[in-house]
């Protein structure tokens, strides 16, 4: 069963994202990107895959898991929201713990003669939670 364009996308998001292939976002996003979040903003492809390079310098490793979508196509533009949680590993003062979370994005996907890319993903926080990490 093929995955609806707007579910591909955000699954290929978050397996960029984890597997740290920064410069593959280009084959999802448009060059135009701009993405917010609490207290900071980006504009451009460009800007967007710098700004990635603090997963790589702050954590050891993510998962991002994708949830629940809901939005609607009109013609060639989307307009939804994608709920992820975000873990990441990092050690602090010899422990290691788990900052994890609760995201739900606001998307808007066009299409265009490249195919499906995000022009906009906005992130809104639910919560937040920083822990140790057990590993039993």
């Amino acid at each position: 069963m093929n995955n609806p364009p707007e579910k591909q996308l955000a699954l290929r998001y978050a397996q960029i994202a984890d597997d740290r292939k920064f410069a593959e976002m280009r084959d999802i996003i448009s060059v135009d990107f701009s993405q917010q979040g609490p207290n900071w903003q980006c504009q451009g492809a460009d800007a967007f895959i710098e700004q990635l390079q603090v997963l790589e310098a702050n954590f050891s490793a993510t998962l991002h898991m994708v949830g629940n979508q809901i939005g609607q196509w009109d013609g060639e533009c989307y307009e939804g929201e994608t709920y992820s949680i975000a873990s990441h590993l990092y050690e602090k003062d010899g422990v290691a713990r788990k900052l994890e979370m609760a995201i739900r994005y606001q998307d808007r996907i066009e299409k265009s003669a490249d195919g499906y890319r995000y022009s906009r993903r906005d992130v809104n926080i639910v919560w937040s939670s920083d822990q140790p990490l057990h590993t039993d």
